[in-house]
This record gives structure tokens, C-alpha cells and sequence, in this order.
């Protein structure tokens, strides 16, 4: 089961390699919302985003990063060709307002779901249960990050002592 490398081969990616794996992205940002909404988000012109998600030129480094604010996944695939993958700061780990305990537990589920016997991949994740469980390893992600966001605070409050 080599499905998942954590750090894949990070042979120099070309423009044209930079421009295929962000159309990936484009893509699916632009079906969901259409390229007129996404242009907007990310401050250019519609014929910009159009030209990128079809391959025909490469997205400005700035565009490109904009489109998160549309898409938080939309410069996942580009990311993981170098074995890097994005996840939000924590914005603020004091007030304690995810819990982990029910994450990780929706997340466990999920992955049973995906492993019994009868689904579709088998006791083997096909890549389509992996993409449907984004929104729950999301959240896990974000609190576990708030958590670890509260635990660098109470060192904080112990130094201070």
C-alpha cells in the first residue's frame, strides 16, 4: 500500500508543470463558483483565470495565492508535487471553541466507513474516499492546531511564573 509518500521526489518543477498542477485546482474552483466570481477573488480579470485554468498561461505567484481566499484547497495539488501541503494559523487559541475529542471522532468514523469490507475501495481507501473525507481531516486539523495553539500559551504562563 504506497499510496502516501510524505515527501515525494522534489525534482525542479518546470512552468509548464507549475501551470498543469494549479489548473487542477482552477478547475474545480471554477466549476463550483464560475471564473467571473473567481477572478474577482483573485484580483484579476476574468480572461486571466480562464487562460490559467485552461493551461494557456501561468497564474502571477500573488493571483494564485488569492485564489485561497476562494478555495482553501485550491493550490493543493501544486503543493504536495513538492510535498508540502497548507493549513491555516490558528487565529486565536485561547478561547477553546473546537474540540478535538468530536473531530477526531468523525474523522475515525469516516475512515471506517471507507475501510469496511463493502465499499468501494475494500479495506483499501480508493482516492475518492480520501478526497470525501477533506472537510472532516480539515477539521481535525484545525483542532489540533488550536490545541496546540493552547498548550505553546500555557508554556507561556508557566515561564511567566
Amino acid at each position: 500500500m504506497d499510496k502516501c509518500k510524505v515527501r515525494p521526489n522534489t525534482r525542479k518543477l518546470t512552468d509548464a508543470d507549475a501551470r498543469h498542477l494549479l489548473a487542477d485546482g482552477l478547475i474545480r474552483t471554477c466549476h463550483v463558483h464560475g471564473p467571473s466570481r473567481v477572478a474577482i477573488e483573485a484580483g484579476c480579470d476574468e480572461k486571466t483565470i480562464r487562460r490559467a485554468r485552461d493551461e494557456e498561461s501561468t497564474l502571477s505567484l500573488h493571483l494564485a495565492l488569492n485564489l485561497l481566499d476562494i478555495d482553501a484547497h485550491a493550490l493543493d495539488v501544486l503543493l504536495a508535487a513538492k510535498g508540502y501541503m497548507l493549513a491555516p494559523l490558528a487565529v486565536d487559541g485561547s478561547k477553546g471553541t473546537i474540540d478535538v475529542i468530536p473531530a477526531a471522532g468523525a474523522v475515525i468514523y469516516q475512515i471506517g466507513q471507507a475501510r469496511m469490507p463493502q465499499s468501494d475501495g475494500g479495506a483499501i481507501e480508493t482516492d475518492l474516499e480520501l478526497i470525501q473525507s477533506e472537510a472532516e481531516v480539515d477539521a481535525l486539523l484545525a483542532a489540533v492546531l488550536e490545541r496546540r495553539a493552547h498548550i505553546a500559551g500555557a508554556k507561556l504562563r508557566r515561564a511567566a511564573r
